[in-house]
Protein backbone atom coordinates (compact mmCIF):
# COMPACT_ATOMS: atom_id res chain seq x y z
CA UNK A 1 0.00 0.00 0.00
CA UNK A 2 2.69 2.15 0.80
CA UNK A 3 4.54 1.88 -2.65
CA UNK A 4 1.47 2.58 -4.45
CA UNK A 5 0.58 5.73 -2.23
CA UNK A 6 4.02 6.95 -2.84
CA UNK A 7 3.91 5.93 -6.99
CA UNK A 8 0.31 8.08 -6.81
CA UNK A 9 1.84 11.15 -5.19
CA UNK A 10 4.70 11.29 -7.87
CA UNK A 11 2.39 10.83 -10.74
CA UNK A 12 -0.57 13.12 -9.83
CA UNK A 13 2.50 15.84 -8.88
CA UNK A 14 1.49 15.57 -5.16
CA UNK A 15 4.91 15.11 -4.48
CA UNK A 16 7.73 17.20 -6.03
CA UNK A 17 10.10 16.53 -8.48
CA UNK A 18 12.41 18.71 -9.31
CA UNK A 19 14.10 19.64 -12.73
CA UNK A 20 17.89 20.01 -12.84
CA UNK A 21 20.24 22.12 -15.32
CA UNK A 22 21.99 19.56 -16.25
CA UNK A 23 21.22 16.01 -17.66
CA UNK A 24 20.82 13.80 -15.35
CA UNK A 25 21.27 10.12 -16.02
CA UNK A 26 20.26 7.52 -13.05
CA UNK A 27 21.93 3.91 -12.43
CA UNK A 28 19.40 1.94 -9.91
CA UNK A 29 18.49 -1.74 -9.01
CA UNK A 30 15.41 -3.39 -7.51
CA UNK A 31 17.68 -5.04 -4.82
CA UNK A 32 20.18 -4.23 -1.13
CA UNK A 33 22.93 -3.65 -3.40
CA UNK A 34 25.34 -5.73 -5.18
CA UNK A 35 24.62 -5.60 -8.85
CA UNK A 36 27.12 -3.87 -10.11
CA UNK A 37 26.47 -0.13 -9.77
CA UNK A 38 29.34 1.70 -8.57
CA UNK A 39 31.46 -0.01 -11.82
CA UNK A 40 28.68 0.79 -14.38
CA UNK A 41 28.44 4.48 -12.97
CA UNK A 42 32.17 4.69 -13.11
CA UNK A 43 32.24 3.50 -16.71
CA UNK A 44 29.38 5.76 -17.94
CA UNK A 45 30.92 8.69 -16.28
CA UNK A 46 34.75 7.92 -17.94
CA UNK A 47 33.25 7.05 -21.23
CA UNK A 48 31.85 10.71 -20.80
CA UNK A 49 35.49 12.09 -19.75
CA UNK A 50 37.04 10.14 -23.39
CA UNK A 51 34.29 12.67 -25.12
CA UNK A 52 35.34 15.79 -23.72
CA UNK A 53 32.48 15.98 -21.58
CA UNK A 54 32.89 17.15 -17.33
CA UNK A 55 30.85 14.14 -15.70
CA UNK A 56 29.30 15.02 -12.16
CA UNK A 57 28.44 11.60 -10.02
CA UNK A 58 25.89 12.56 -7.06
CA UNK A 59 25.50 10.43 -4.12
CA UNK A 60 23.72 10.06 -0.90
CA UNK A 61 26.74 8.96 1.21
CA UNK A 62 25.54 6.11 3.03
CA UNK A 63 27.08 5.94 6.35
CA UNK A 64 29.19 9.04 6.22
CA UNK A 65 29.51 11.29 9.60
CA UNK A 66 29.28 14.66 7.49
CA UNK A 67 25.94 16.10 7.24
CA UNK A 68 24.30 18.32 4.49
CA UNK A 69 25.80 19.13 0.84
CA UNK A 70 29.61 17.95 0.58
CA UNK A 71 31.76 18.23 -2.20
CA UNK A 72 34.16 15.29 -2.30
CA UNK A 73 36.31 15.77 -5.20
CA UNK A 74 36.57 19.06 -7.79
CA UNK A 75 38.33 17.05 -10.16
CA UNK A 76 41.35 16.24 -8.08
CA UNK A 77 40.63 13.72 -6.30
CA UNK A 78 39.18 12.95 -2.87
CA UNK A 79 39.40 16.19 -0.53
CA UNK A 80 37.88 14.63 2.30
CA UNK A 81 38.39 11.21 4.49
CA UNK A 82 36.15 8.52 3.31
CA UNK A 83 34.30 8.48 6.75
CA UNK A 84 33.40 12.08 5.69
CA UNK A 85 31.74 11.00 2.33
CA UNK A 86 31.26 7.64 2.78
CA UNK A 87 33.11 4.99 1.29
CA UNK A 88 31.69 4.42 -2.18
CA UNK A 89 31.88 8.50 -2.90
CA UNK A 90 35.54 7.91 -2.15
CA UNK A 91 35.93 5.27 -4.40
CA UNK A 92 34.23 7.42 -7.11
CA UNK A 93 36.47 10.16 -6.29
CA UNK A 94 39.74 8.19 -5.86
CA UNK A 95 38.93 5.69 -9.03
CA UNK A 96 37.78 8.75 -11.88
CA UNK A 97 39.94 12.02 -9.65
CA UNK A 98 38.91 13.94 -13.03
CA UNK A 99 35.16 13.51 -11.83
CA UNK A 100 33.12 15.67 -9.79
CA UNK A 101 32.07 13.85 -7.01
CA UNK A 102 29.15 15.54 -4.79
CA UNK A 103 27.25 13.55 -1.88
CA UNK A 104 23.53 14.85 -0.41
CA UNK A 105 20.78 13.61 1.02
CA UNK A 106 18.95 16.00 -1.73
CA UNK A 107 20.67 15.26 -4.79
CA UNK A 108 19.05 17.82 -6.72
CA UNK A 109 21.16 20.45 -4.43
CA UNK A 110 24.24 18.49 -5.11
CA UNK A 111 22.99 18.76 -9.13
CA UNK A 112 22.80 22.98 -9.08
CA UNK A 113 26.32 22.90 -7.09
CA UNK A 114 28.14 20.41 -10.06
CA UNK A 115 26.27 22.19 -12.67
CA UNK A 116 28.01 25.76 -11.06
CA UNK A 117 31.13 23.69 -11.06
CA UNK A 118 30.69 22.80 -14.81
CA UNK A 119 30.28 19.44 -15.08
CA UNK A 120 27.66 19.16 -18.22
CA UNK A 121 25.93 15.51 -16.90
CA UNK A 122 25.10 14.18 -13.56
CA UNK A 123 25.04 10.59 -12.58
CA UNK A 124 23.08 9.40 -9.83
CA UNK A 125 24.69 6.18 -8.09
CA UNK A 126 21.48 4.31 -7.39
CA UNK A 127 18.55 6.92 -8.02
CA UNK A 128 15.95 4.58 -8.49
CA UNK A 129 14.32 5.12 -5.36
CA UNK A 130 15.03 9.01 -5.27
CA UNK A 131 12.26 10.10 -6.90
CA UNK A 132 12.44 13.83 -6.32
CA UNK A 133 15.26 14.58 -9.07
CA UNK A 134 13.80 14.17 -12.63
CA UNK A 135 15.96 12.36 -14.77
CA UNK A 136 16.22 12.12 -18.66
CA UNK A 137 17.72 8.53 -18.69
CA UNK A 138 16.82 5.80 -16.52
CA UNK A 139 19.09 2.56 -16.16
CA UNK A 140 18.10 -0.30 -13.90
CA UNK A 141 20.52 -3.38 -13.49
CA UNK A 142 18.96 -6.94 -13.90
CA UNK A 143 20.02 -10.01 -12.13
CA UNK A 144 19.59 -12.80 -11.39
CA UNK A 145 18.77 -12.43 -7.68
CA UNK A 146 16.33 -10.13 -8.38
CA UNK A 147 13.90 -12.74 -10.40
CA UNK A 148 15.19 -15.12 -7.60
CA UNK A 149 12.60 -14.08 -4.90
CA UNK A 150 10.59 -10.72 -6.74
CA UNK A 151 9.14 -9.84 -3.64
CA UNK A 152 9.26 -6.71 -1.52
CA UNK A 153 11.69 -7.27 1.63
CA UNK A 154 11.25 -8.96 4.18
CA UNK A 155 9.48 -11.77 2.09
CA UNK A 156 12.30 -11.31 -1.03
CA UNK A 157 14.97 -9.37 -2.09
CA UNK A 158 13.49 -6.03 -3.53
CA UNK A 159 13.18 -2.55 -2.06
CA UNK A 160 10.10 -1.67 -4.22
CA UNK A 161 7.68 -4.09 -6.42
CA UNK A 162 8.88 -5.57 -9.66
CA UNK A 163 6.24 -3.27 -11.42
CA UNK A 164 9.13 -0.21 -10.98
CA UNK A 165 10.91 -1.42 -14.06
CA UNK A 166 8.08 0.51 -16.21
CA UNK A 167 10.01 2.89 -14.66
CA UNK A 168 13.16 2.50 -16.74
CA UNK A 169 14.24 3.37 -20.01
CA UNK A 170 16.66 1.03 -20.48
CA UNK A 171 17.41 -2.51 -18.45
CA UNK A 172 21.10 -3.49 -17.72
CA UNK A 173 21.28 -6.96 -17.58
CA UNK A 174 23.66 -8.73 -15.11
CA UNK A 175 24.48 -12.36 -15.50
CA UNK A 176 21.08 -12.84 -17.42
CA UNK A 177 20.03 -13.33 -21.01
CA UNK A 178 17.35 -11.13 -22.53
CA UNK A 179 15.01 -13.93 -22.68
CA UNK A 180 15.19 -14.06 -18.91
CA UNK A 181 13.50 -10.68 -18.38
CA UNK A 182 9.84 -11.17 -17.16
CA UNK A 183 7.45 -10.76 -20.33
CA UNK A 184 5.33 -7.63 -19.03
CA UNK A 185 9.01 -5.90 -19.23
CA UNK A 186 10.56 -7.02 -22.71
CA UNK A 187 9.44 -4.11 -24.44
CA UNK A 188 12.21 -2.10 -22.57
CA UNK A 189 15.86 -1.75 -24.47
CA UNK A 190 18.44 -3.54 -22.90
CA UNK A 191 22.21 -3.71 -22.78
CA UNK A 192 24.05 -7.00 -21.47
CA UNK A 193 26.94 -6.88 -19.06
CA UNK A 194 29.53 -8.65 -18.58
CA UNK A 195 31.82 -8.02 -15.21
CA UNK A 196 35.32 -9.33 -14.61
CA UNK A 197 37.96 -9.00 -12.31
CA UNK A 198 40.02 -6.03 -13.50
CA UNK A 199 43.85 -5.30 -12.06
CA UNK A 200 45.05 -6.73 -9.15
CA UNK A 201 47.26 -4.55 -7.06
CA UNK A 202 49.78 -4.97 -3.97
CA UNK A 203 50.28 -2.15 -1.52
CA UNK A 204 53.63 -1.52 -0.02
CA UNK A 205 54.47 1.16 2.62
CA UNK A 206 56.11 3.17 -0.13
CA UNK A 207 55.12 1.36 -3.70
CA UNK A 208 52.41 -0.32 -5.52
CA UNK A 209 52.46 -3.18 -7.71
CA UNK A 210 50.31 -4.58 -10.23
CA UNK A 211 49.89 -8.26 -10.48
CA UNK A 212 49.54 -9.97 -13.95
CA UNK A 213 48.38 -13.04 -12.14
CA UNK A 214 47.21 -14.28 -8.58
CA UNK A 215 50.34 -15.22 -6.48
CA UNK A 216 51.18 -18.81 -6.25
CA UNK A 217 51.23 -18.79 -2.61
CA UNK A 218 47.60 -19.01 -0.15
CA UNK A 219 46.58 -15.57 0.89
CA UNK A 220 43.63 -14.54 3.43
CA UNK A 221 40.50 -12.85 2.19
CA UNK A 222 37.60 -11.10 3.45
CA UNK A 223 34.96 -8.48 1.95
CA UNK A 224 32.72 -6.14 3.88
CA UNK A 225 30.42 -6.00 0.64
CA UNK A 226 26.73 -6.83 -0.38
CA UNK A 227 27.45 -10.13 -2.18
CA UNK A 228 30.90 -11.15 -0.48
CA UNK A 229 30.13 -14.57 -1.74
CA UNK A 230 30.51 -13.40 -5.17
CA UNK A 231 33.75 -12.26 -4.60
CA UNK A 232 35.22 -15.36 -2.71
CA UNK A 233 33.83 -17.25 -6.02
CA UNK A 234 35.12 -15.10 -7.91
CA UNK A 235 38.91 -15.36 -6.60
CA UNK A 236 38.71 -19.32 -6.05
CA UNK A 237 37.67 -19.26 -10.08
CA UNK A 238 40.36 -17.09 -11.23
CA UNK A 239 42.98 -19.61 -9.15
CA UNK A 240 43.04 -17.56 -5.92
CA UNK A 241 43.89 -19.82 -3.29
CA UNK A 242 42.48 -18.88 -0.32
CA UNK A 243 43.45 -20.29 2.99
CA UNK A 244 41.49 -18.02 5.22
CA UNK A 245 37.87 -16.42 4.72
CA UNK A 246 35.80 -13.61 6.36
CA UNK A 247 33.14 -11.96 5.68
CA UNK A 248 32.16 -8.49 7.18
CA UNK A 249 28.78 -6.76 7.14
CA UNK A 250 28.17 -4.10 4.16
CA UNK A 251 30.34 -0.95 4.46
CA UNK A 252 31.86 -2.47 7.30
CA UNK A 253 33.92 0.50 9.15
CA UNK A 254 36.73 -1.81 9.76
CA UNK A 255 38.89 -1.15 13.19
CA UNK A 256 42.29 -3.00 14.43
CA UNK A 257 40.12 -5.63 16.49
CA UNK A 258 37.85 -6.48 13.55
CA UNK A 259 40.97 -7.32 11.43
CA UNK A 260 42.69 -9.68 14.15
CA UNK A 261 41.18 -13.06 13.01
CA UNK A 262 42.52 -11.81 9.54
CA UNK A 263 46.07 -10.94 11.03
CA UNK A 264 46.60 -13.17 13.54
CA UNK A 265 46.27 -16.30 10.72
CA UNK A 266 48.58 -14.92 8.74
CA UNK A 267 50.89 -14.50 11.23
CA UNK A 268 50.56 -18.13 12.60
CA UNK A 269 50.28 -19.76 8.76
CA UNK A 270 53.43 -17.87 7.66
CA UNK A 271 50.94 -15.84 4.80
CA UNK A 272 51.97 -12.28 4.09
CA UNK A 273 49.16 -11.09 1.60
CA UNK A 274 45.92 -10.15 2.21
CA UNK A 275 43.61 -9.52 -0.33
CA UNK A 276 40.48 -7.69 -0.54
CA UNK A 277 37.73 -5.33 -2.51
CA UNK A 278 38.74 -1.58 -3.78
CA UNK A 279 35.94 -0.58 -1.55
CA UNK A 280 37.24 -2.39 1.10
CA UNK A 281 40.39 -1.18 0.78
CA UNK A 282 38.51 2.41 0.77
CA UNK A 283 38.02 1.49 4.79
CA UNK A 284 41.26 -0.28 5.34
CA UNK A 285 43.74 2.64 4.62
CA UNK A 286 44.19 4.23 8.11
CA UNK A 287 45.21 0.89 9.26
CA UNK A 288 47.79 0.28 6.12
CA UNK A 289 51.14 1.21 8.41
CA UNK A 290 50.03 -1.08 11.20
CA UNK A 291 50.02 -4.17 8.37
CA UNK A 292 53.22 -2.98 6.93
CA UNK A 293 55.07 -3.01 10.10
CA UNK A 294 54.35 -6.70 10.53
CA UNK A 295 55.24 -7.51 7.54
CA UNK A 296 51.65 -7.65 5.84
CA UNK A 297 50.60 -6.42 2.36
CA UNK A 298 47.63 -5.58 1.02
CA UNK A 299 46.61 -7.06 -2.71
CA UNK A 300 43.03 -5.02 -3.81
CA UNK A 301 41.15 -6.62 -6.90
CA UNK A 302 38.87 -4.13 -8.80
CA UNK A 303 36.12 -5.00 -10.66
CA UNK A 304 35.68 -3.98 -14.03
CA UNK A 305 32.16 -3.93 -16.06
CA UNK A 306 31.99 -4.66 -20.34
CA UNK A 307 28.71 -3.77 -22.12
CA UNK A 308 28.15 -5.97 -24.76
CA UNK A 309 25.18 -6.66 -27.18
CA UNK A 310 22.47 -3.42 -27.04
CA UNK A 311 25.43 -0.74 -25.79
CA UNK A 312 25.24 1.10 -29.25
CA UNK A 313 22.19 2.36 -28.32
CA UNK A 314 23.39 3.39 -24.79
CA UNK A 315 25.95 5.43 -25.97
CA UNK A 316 23.70 6.74 -28.60
CA UNK A 317 21.23 7.82 -25.54
CA UNK A 318 24.50 9.46 -23.93
CA UNK A 319 25.11 11.55 -26.54
CA UNK A 320 21.98 12.87 -27.66
CA UNK A 321 21.83 14.55 -23.77
CA UNK A 322 25.54 15.71 -23.98
CA UNK A 323 24.57 17.96 -27.37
Amino acid sequence: MLFWLRELGYRSGWLPVVTAPLPIVSVGNLTFGGTGKTPVVQALAQHCLCKGHQPAILLRGYRRRHRGMLVVSRGQGPEVPWWTSGDEAWLHAWRLPQAFVLVDRYRERAALVAQQLGAKIAFLDDGLQYRRLSRQLELVILDRTTLRRPHVFPFGYLREPLRALHRSHVLLLNGIAPDEVPTAFRYIPWVCLRFSFGKATQWFPDKEQLLEAPPPEPVVAFAGIAQPERFRQSLVSCGWQIAFWKVFPDHHPYTLRSLRPAVEYCLRSGISSIVTTEKDFVRLRPFLPHLYAIGLTVITVSLVVEFGEGAEQLWASLEQLLQ
